[in-house]
């Protein structure tokens, strides 16, 4: 049972319009109303009043106040948003002066951590509030908001259903083998696949979430660092005639079609002259084994003969010499020419990923969700290799009780407290 009453920022620090603090537990209507010249205020009604310090009429700020009462809330305990005009100064106050009233000072994702703790969510709509917050997209949010609103969770359950329908006849069959004369082989293919199609969906939807990366790779002075200049339209990395400028990984962001694109400009891949230099290379060879889409960028003016792996081949400078190579890009970054062209490349594969996650609904979010659901694939098909090799039914049972822990850990039916650490610690503090 929780206690204590937390308090927290629930907006960005920074000057704004707005800034909102959050309280909730057990006192948070009695902590507030210390400070707010209100008698009895009614849950759901928002009132616009003066929060004053600790002597009377010394206002510290006109605030907005909406209260929620238990279990009617984003927690499932009283609750109370007030809104300051958004100084820090005034938000940083306010969190003080109700502390020393008795509130304490909220942990990252504690709101939602007890909103799951209270049965308000289960595990996997809990970490889908994280996604939204994070989600770099339209898609990203839309497949967020379909975890939040259960989806994922509807077809976990789906699942466990049926396995716990095959738990409990194998265990009849243990516990009274006499009343059946027939095997029992039930078939777990179809939930292997619809479980492996799951798995499927976690990459796609990361990249959805968190961006699609774009590495810009090829020798020194090929002109990648331009090119990333030209497609973003302004002087994001130092560009000098020096081949190697480039000694580390600059990444920046671009938008294309609703899709959050991160662009990586790395150091040009050679035989390093020094330490700097090869460490930059190094890292733009990791910066090419994570990226989703490879652009090889290679000197119009050299002979070289591209060779490193790439979803676009773009040959730059095009505007000293017209150079062809098959199925490549002619692009001048100096000029502009054919970097319009490029970018249209770079969003069609980007799209790629937008087209494999719209006809699914129940999505993974999260590597912890893909790993235990990766961990439940290798229970069951054990159990199914038990089934056809005619092995004792309570060999297969062990796997499918298995299977069912970890679904049951993935929506939070089971947990511990370390499990909750890893989820809520990613979140920020006033959520």
């Amino acid at each position: 049972m929780v206690t204590d009453t937390i308090v927290a920022i629930s907006t960005p620090i920074g000057k704004a319009a707005l800034g909102i603090v959050r309280l909730s537990g057990p006192d948070a209507w009695k902590i507030v109303l210390k400070h707010l010249p209100l008698s009895k205020p009614s849950p759901k009604r928002v009132y616009y009043t003066n929060f004053l310090k600790k002597r009377k009429k010394d206002v510290l700020d006109d605030v907005v106040a909406l209260f929620y009462k238990a279990p009617r809330s984003y927690t499932g305990e009283d609750m109370v948003e007030i809104s300051f005009h958004g100084n820090p100064l005034i938000l940083s106050k306010a969190v003080r002066i109700l502390t020393e009233d008795g509130a304490r000072p909220a942990q990252g994702g504690e709101f939602t951590k007890r909103a799951f703790l209270n049965g308000k969510m289960d595990l996997v709509e809990a970490e889908a509030v994280e996604k939204i917050i994070d989600s770099t997209s339209d898609l990203g949010l839309k497949i967020s908001r379909n975890a939040m609103s259960g989806q994922l969770s509807k077809l976990i359950e789906k699942e466990r259903k049926k396995l716990l329908e095959i738990s409990a006849n194998i265990e009849v069959r243990i516990d009274y083998p006499d009343e059946f004369e027939e095997e029992y082989k039930p078939n777990l293919s179809n939930t292997i696949k619809d479980m492996k199609a799951l798995l499927s969906t976690y990459d796609p939807a990361q990249t959805a979430i968190e961006g699609v990366k774009v590495a810009l790779l090829g020798a020194p002075n090929v002109g990648k660092s331009s090119i990333l200049n030209a497609l973003l339209g302004e002087e994001r990395a130092i560009v000098t005639s020096k081949a190697g400028t480039t000694r580390d990984t600059i990444e920046a962001n671009l938008f294309i079609n609703g899709l959050k694109v991160v662009l990586i400009d790395t150091a040009g891949i050679r035989e390093a002259s020094d330490e700097v230099e090869k460490i930059g290379v190094e890292r733009a060879k990791k910066a090419a084994s994570e990226a989703h889409i490879k652009v090889h960028v290679v000197d119009a003016t050299s002979n070289e003969i591209p060779n490193l792996p790439a979803d676009i081949v773009v040959v730059n400078k095009s505007d000293l010499v017209q150079r062809k190579l098959e199925n490549a890009l002619n692009v001048s970054a100096k000029t502009g020419h054919g970097i319009e062209e490029l970018r249209k490349a770079i969003a069609k594969l980007a799209v790629g990923v937008a087209e494999k996650m719209n006809s699914a609904e129940a999505v993974l979010i999260a590597e912890r969700q893909y790993d235990l659901i990766k961990k439940c694939v290798k229970e069951l098909e054990e159990a199914q290799e038990a089934f056809e090799a005619g092995l004792p039914i309570d060999i297969a049972e062990i796997n499918i009780r298995r299977a069912i822990e970890f679904l049951d850990t993935l929506v939070g039916k089971k947990y511990s407290e370390d499990i909750l650490d890893v989820v809520f610690s990613k979140f920020c503090v006033g959520k």
